[in-house]
């Protein structure tokens, strides 16, 4: 008798890779590659806030970029 697997649910995750989060904001990687590295060079904090999750894994927090879409908003 076969053992019947259930389908796992989606995990909709809230934090996109560097790809993702240029998609989001309507920018290439290389502005968020830049931003990182100014950042780190100059030793202010980005323009747009991200975590390392490991040796070279960045994400974004989607409701990191939101609000940083709605701070650069004008009018």
């Amino acid at each position: 008798m076969p053992i019947k697997l259930k389908k796992p649910a989606p995990i909709v995750s809230d934090m996109l890779t560097v790809d993702q989060a240029a998609t989001v904001l309507g920018v290439s990687r290389r502005y968020l590659d830049k931003d990182r590295y100014e950042a780190r060079a100059n030793g202010t904090p980005p323009k747009v806030p991200f975590s390392v999750l490991g040796h070279r894994t960045i994400r974004y927090s989607r409701t990191d970029l939101l609000a940083f879409l709605e701070a650069k908003r004008i009018a």
